[in-house]
């Protein structure tokens, strides 16, 4: 059950903010080669989506575009592209066989104890993960179809990858020393002038009216089967000692027999502590002026099951945390609702604000940049040029890329001097805060022990990206051969 909620919290994002899975799955006559789908065939691949994040397939996830930064535009690759996926198998053969399903559901690691396949959890997941939520184990198993699907056709798509050794040499860059000058472009100087016009605030609200909704907020009662505040276990002692939480936390759960509103009972009887959240929202993020430190930790954890719940008075199984154990039974679920364009306005000028600041900050960029080039190209060095455009420089002196003592922001900037050659600038980079544009001034000898040692690192590396490129060239014509139709959108 650890497993199960530590993949939870991992995809929860995703698999909670249903308002573009609701979106998608309510599309009107959408067509992919020449079919329309209906809602309820929509609704079964939202679902396939939703359970394959709960599954912790992310391979079939990254290679079907599901796994970007726009959630909506995920959801939406990941459902076409599995469509096509499984024309595509079809017209090459590709049939996996239920033996080859059944071995793959057992290698999950959420099904397993001790490396072995665990029936009781295999049907506890069936139970209590699936069942609210509506999905059944023929939808379990088609994940796992549609995964060994992926990796056959996979195969037969990027057979043809190799690397040369100049392709080699040409990657093991990233094993040099870097010195380079960069300047730095300040998002929040850009955004703090701009205003935005009532207008486009109403124009956004209206647009994006459905996803605009007040979070669904759900209280929990819960009982607590933890190690002391203190406690110093380490090692074999500590999971001695949270194996007996675990025990008992599971025969406290049993003791329930499933009835609705029986924790207090189960509770009393038993000598055990109640306790009673305020309402959170999915995150876990207790709500309004409530900040009980001391409630905070358990609500984090106890979140991602408390919205799987589907009534109140339903209680969890055991929800596992590195320092114990819950039992929760929901007690209030606050539904979400519209929000009015005054509730609105605050997050849509933000948004707005932001994307605003972040073209009129890569359009000064550029004109700054341009005037850099063209300055550096007339005989003036980076320093001079860029004082004069009143850039502070800042410097990177014969930094090693992968050195332990290399700060992210140093290998983000040195990443961006991998295209350029000695006395080139780099174009408008984007960084926390902003951007920033490097000069690279030199690259230092490579270290030939090193690169041997990281040879085959940087091979597997070249293998995967070309891999992954071609597989995606793949894709991009199936999509076209496709000729997927949404209603009010372009052909795509």
């Amino acid at each position: 059950m650890l497993v199960i909620a530590v993949l939870t919290i991992v995809s929860f994002i995703f698999l909670y903010n249903t308002s573009q899975l609701d979106n998608l799955s309510s599309m009107k006559n959408p067509s992919i080669y020449g079919e329309s789908l209906s809602p309820g065939a929509l609704d079964r691949q939202v679902k396939n989506y939703r359970l394959t994040m709960m599954l912790g397939q992310l391979d079939l996830l990254a290679k079907l575009g599901g796994t970007g930064e726009d959630r909506e535009a995920s959801l939406s690759d990941f459902v076409w592209n599995l469509l096509i996926l499984r024309h595509q198998a079809q017209v090459l053969g590709v049939a996996p066989t239920d033996e080859q399903v059944a071995a793959r559901i057992k290698e999950i690691p959420v099904f397993q104890t001790s490396g072995q396949f665990d029936p009781i959890k295999y049907q506890a997941f069936l139970r209590d993960s699936l069942a609210p939520l509506g999905f059944t184990e023929r939808q379990l198993e088609e994940v796992l179809r549609d995964s060994l699907r992926l990796e056959k056709i996979s195969a037969i798509v990027e057979a043809p990858v190799a690397v040369g050794e100049a392709e080699i040499r040409d990657s093991a860059k990233v094993l040099q020393p870097v010195t380079a000058s960069f300047v730095r472009f300040d998002a929040a100087a850009e955004a703090a002038g701009i205003q935005v016009p009532e207008t486009e605030i109403v124009a956004a609200y209206e647009r994006n009216r459905a996803a605009l909704n007040t979070p669904e907020l759900r209280a929990v009662r819960f009982v607590a089967f933890e190690l002391p505040g203190d406690s110093k276990l380490e090692g074999k002692e500590k999971i001695e000692a949270l194996q007996k939480l675990a025990n008992a936390a599971s025969a406290f759960a049993e003791s329930l027999g499933g009835q609705a509103g029986a924790l207090q009972k189960g509770a009393t009887a038993a000598g055990l502590t109640v306790q009673s959240t305020p309402a959170f929202d999915r995150s876990g993020a207790l709500q309004g002026d409530n900040d009980d430190s001391k409630l905070a930790p358990a609500v984090k954890v106890i979140a991602p099951a408390a919205f799987l719940l589907p009534e109140p008075g339903k209680a969890s199984d055991v929800i596992g945390s590195d320092d114990g154990f819950y039992v929760a039974e929901l007690a209030e679920l606050t539904p979400a609702r519209p929000l009015t364009l005054a509730e609105a306005t605050p997050m849509i000028t933000g948004r707005l604000r932001e994307e605003l600041a972040a073209r009129a900050l890569r359009d000064k960029a550029a004109t700054r940049i341009a005037a850099l080039r063209e300055a550096v190209a007339g005989g003036k060095s980076f320093a001079d040029a860029a004082t004069q455009a009143g850039l502070k420089v800042e410097n990177l002196v014969n930094v090693q890329p992968m050195a332990e003592s290399t700060t992210p922001d140093q290998r983000r900037i040195i990443a961006a001097t991998l295209p350029l050659k000695d006395g080139e600038i780099s174009g408008f980079e984007n960084a926390i805060g902003g951007g920033f544009a490097v000069y690279l001034q030199s690259r230092g000898p490579i270290d030939e022990k090193e690169f041997a040692k990281k040879r085959p690192e940087i091979v597997q590396g070249l293998l995967e990206n070309k891999r992954n490129l071609l597989f995606a060239e793949w894709l991009r014509t199936c999509r076209d051969e496709a000729k997927i139709y949404v209603p009010g959108v372009a052909r795509r």
